[in-house]
């Protein structure tokens, strides 16, 4: 795999849309969607865990050359595939394009129908991209507790109005 290049998360949604995969935005560029001023450098995802759409997730990840990234920061040599993406509720990869964090069952959510139903669908130039409604990055980012989550939940309850821009 090459070096990835500064972050670019258009690329990493054009992939996910031409693979077909069915995702829901969450983290900080979801977070910015919804006009909070807040700096990211990758893009993290929830995924619907069916059978079909790990194999979408598998080609778009080849078509990224993603590698998956370990605790210790070495980085996989080979792209991951379905059998192996199904294993697991959450990845950290690296891809050309910069970091994708995948989750296939995020705390505290319910399921990814149930998600993806509250999820807003915003424009971004020739894209639909689907983002994680408000309240769900609240309840989402209370459930992890981390400091920068909680952060997060401060910001987005600052905010003016619940739709995404």
């Amino acid at each position: 795999m090459s070096a990835p290049l500064d972050f670019d998360a258009r690329e990493l949604f054009r992939a996910l849309a031409r693979h077909g995969v069915e995702y829901v935005t969450i983290g900080g560029v979801a977070i910015q969607a919804h006009g909070a001023q807040r700096l990211t450098r990758d893009l993290d995802v929830t995924i619907a865990a069916s059978a079909e759409n790990f194999e979408r997730l598998a080609a778009m990840l080849i078509d990224v050359e993603a590698r998956i990234i370990g605790p210790d920061g070495g980085r996989s040599r080979e792209v991951p595939g379905a059998r192996l993406l199904a294993a697991s509720d959450q990845w950290h990869l690296i891809t050309r394009f910069g970091p994708l964090d995948v989750v296939t069952a995020p705390a505290g959510l319910g399921s990814f129908a149930d998600l993806r139903a509250r999820a807003h669908d915003v424009e971004l130039g020739d894209l639909i991209v689907a983002i994680a409604h408000r309240e769900d990055l609240i309840r989402l980012k209370r459930a992890s507790g981390r400091p920068q989550d909680l952060a997060d939940v401060e910001l987005l309850e600052s905010l003016d109005g619940e739709s995404a821009t």
